[in-house]
């Protein structure tokens, strides 16, 4: 039983870190997309 419960911790901790990495890096990946969508707004349309 012990080792059953060590396994479902482990799975809980490893989708747990997969899905703060995943909020985070959507984050990063939101921020660089509208600052390169307003530098090529303001490099062509000027």
């Amino acid at each position: 039983m012990a080792e059953l419960k060590g396994q479902i911790l482990g799975i809980l901790l490893v989708l747990t870190i997969f899905g703060a990495m995943s909020v985070a890096f959507t984050g990063i990946f939101n921020t660089a997309a509208s600052n390169i969508a307003r530098q090529v707004s303001e490099t062509y349309y000027v």
